[in-house]
């Protein structure tokens, strides 16, 4: 009969030979643990498994930062972005548990890099033993907590190199604790900017080419109104009747933002130009006509390709966006002075006995170098009432060194206007293709346009299609002539209103500078309407399309936001990646110094940190009880057999 299983340390006063030992287990219990011990090719094939997630595991953070790094962001789904934005509290929940993972999954490595080298450990030492603090060491690694107390700090600092032991396990613990925030600075979505090149076409006025010339001659804006289907959408084809609202508000909007009025954000609605729910301007439209997707639909005309906004999917996911072209507008100079005289002249209307209505007509003294511009105008008959405002426009031709020619408009009130309004003589020079810059707003939801920065030093030398300037002045008299009515002039009205409320012109209306100023921005912001009115009579033409001299180039960029993942500070969140790196690095270089040791022999087959590994060790020399404490240096010798293949 075998004698019972007993654990018994080791005697100083014995040899280590002669230690008592816990006895092996019976022969069949024995054949069993033999049976299950992992032959060395398994345990290769463990390492292999284990190599491979460790290098998983520093990869996949710089793969994924690198990816998002280089696509300057990766866009979420349509569904995971609604998720996000309605669930922000369970989005931070999620990250936080992948991030707590990810610590798990790191800690798990390194704790079998650490016992992967305390089996290499011992068998280079050719025999099962290892210090006592080679022990508590492995353990602290392990299982990545501290294993010494207080009291044992004077035998930590008594041996060589234990102390910094001590330090790289805090700095290990240091490093883990950070892995979750790395993880989260990582992986949490956000909203964040892209932005990308668009590129279309528009008429060129400015061209000059005798076959654009040719084209725009025969799709001009006339002085007959008619209705016009385009792709759909029906629009007018004259610069009046059903215009009026879209003229007097763009006229009103650029009295705002010239005059300062203290009113911010005032922006015109142009419902005539054909968007679903009208086009929104911050001001004047400056003679631009707005394409892109938030513009007039049927005459957008950017590219497709490597366009955003084009594609579905991504304009789905759009929080917000912005994008800017640079488009050809109209430049004016309005400015206007009192005279005593006018030449707009009235006169009865033939073969009608009243004084109900009353013919308007004006001279353009050739003397002066004016001619007409009124094109297919020869008066105006018009209420002749208490408060009747008429008009009249010349031109004069470019003086040497120019190359647009200068307009002269005509106000003049009869009755009660002739006290507040009299005669009014502006002149409108340069009125001219320019470029400007001109942003969509999506937030609030409206266009801007300024002149573009290539353009400040001086326009285009090469001078404007004249029809096409012509054309607003007659616009302009239809405004003016079309908004008398039998109580007021709409016109005129626009501009007292504003005076009054907003910048305390009094209202006995009185000529003044400040009423000047009005009507000045007034028909700037009426003329530079009509330009882009003209503009879309002319883009009508398109059905017939012109030759390429007369369409040039629109360049612009998007600025979009939307939701994914996105590096907003390289340097800093590569940093804190950092720490998962290092740890990771850690368990790499340990399984490799394990490979260079034990050249994949397989010598032991155990774990120096399992509780039954400890439980059958020895110190050697010294029994417990009788011969002293267990000091740091001491020997532990583990009972355990070879692996066999």
């Amino acid at each position: 009969m075998e004698s019972p299983q007993t654990l018994v340390f080791g005697d100083k006063s014995h040899d280590h030979n002669h230690d008592h030992q816990a006895p092996l287990p019976d022969t069949e219990a024995n054949n069993e643990t033999q049976t299950k011990r992992p032959t060395p090719r398994k345990r290769f094939a463990s390492d292999i498994c284990l190599l491979i997630c460790i290098l998983i595991m520093i990869l996949w953070p710089w793969v994924f930062f690198g990816v998002v790094k280089a696509k300057h962001g990766i866009q979420m789904s349509n569904q995971l972005s609604d998720y996000v934005a309605r669930h922000p509290h369970q989005v931070g929940a999620i990250v936080t548990f992948i991030g707590t993972i990810n610590r798990l999954i790191a800690t798990l490595l390194f704790g079998k890099a650490v016992v992967r080298l305390g089996q290499e450990l011992i068998a280079k030492n050719s025999q099962p033993e290892v210090t006592v603090f080679g022990v508590s060491a492995l353990l602290a690694f392990r299982h990545m907590t501290m294993v010494w107390g207080v009291r044992q700090w004077r035998q930590l600092a008594k041996g060589k190199g234990r102390l910094a032991v001590v330090a790289m396990l805090l700095a290990s613990l240091g490093a883990l604790a950070l892995i979750p925030s790395g993880t989260a600075n990582l992986i949490t979505p956000g909203q964040f900017n892209k932005t990308a090149e668009l590129k279309g076409t528009e008429l060129d006025f400015t061209s000059g080419d005798p076959g654009c010339s040719t084209w725009l001659a025969r799709n001009q804006v006339t002085n007959d109104c008619d209705w016009q289907d385009y792709k759909g959408t029906s629009f007018t084809t004259c610069l009046g009747e059903n215009q009026m609202l879209d003229v007097l508000d763009s006229g009103r909007a650029n009295m705002f933002s010239t005059m300062g009025s203290g009113i911010k954000n005032e922006t015109s609605s142009l419902n005539q130009l054909g968007a679903e729910g009208g086009i929104r301007f911050l001001g004047s439209a400056k003679g631009v006509l707005p394409t892109g997707p938030d513009g007039v639909p049927v005459f957008d005309s950017l590219d497709i390709q490597g366009n955003p906004l084009a594609d579905p999917t991504i304009r789905r996911g759009m929080v917000s966006y912005n994008y800017t072209l640079n488009q050809q507008g109209l430049e004016t100079m309005v400015n206007c002075t009192y005279n005593s005289t006018s030449p707009v002249l009235y006169d009865s209307v033939p073969d009608l006995n009243s004084t109900v209505l009353v013919s308007t007509s004006g001279i353009c003294e050739p003397g002066d170098g004016l001619e007409p511009v009124l094109k297919d105008v020869l008066q105006y008959t018009t209420l002749n009432t208490d408060n009747t405002l008429t008009y009249w426009a010349c031109k004069q031709s470019p003086s040497q060194g120019s190359t647009d020619p200068t307009y002269f408009v005509y106000l003049r009130g009869r009755f009660n206007y002739r006290t507040s309004i009299g005669n009014i003589t502006c002149r409108v020079s340069p009125m001219r293709a320019r470029d400007f810059e001109v942003a969509y707003h999506s937030l609030p939801g409206y266009f801007t346009s300024q002149a573009s920065a290539s353009s400040l030093g001086g326009t285009s030398q090469r001078p404007t299609y004249s029809p096409f300037t012509d054309s607003m002045l007659v616009g302009l008299g239809n405004i003016i002539w079309e908004g008398q009515n039998w109580a007021a002039n709409l016109f005129a009205e626009a501009v007292f209103s504003m005076g009054v409320k907003n910048l305390g012109v009094s209202p006995s209306f009185q000529p003044s500078d400040t009423q000047l100023r009005l009507f000045e921005a007034m028909i700037q912001g009426v003329l530079e309407y009509e330009g882009t009115y003209s503009r879309l009579v002319y883009s009508l033409g398109l059905s017939d399309p012109p030759p390429t001299t007369c369409l040039r180039t629109v360049n612009g960029t998007v600025s979009y936001s939307v939701r994914g993942w996105y590096i907003d500070n390289s340097g800093a969140q590569a940093g804190l990646l950092m720490p998962m790196f290092l740890i990771n690095l850690t368990s790499l270089g340990l399984l490799f110094a394990c490979f260079i040791m034990g050249q994949f022999r397989y010598t032991y087959d155990f774990d120096a940190t399992d509780s039954m590994s400890l439980l059958t060790a020895l110190v050697v020399n010294v029994r417990r009880g009788r011969d002293g404490k267990v000091e740091w240096h001491n020997k532990v010798h583990f009972e355990v057999d070879r692996a066999q293949d």
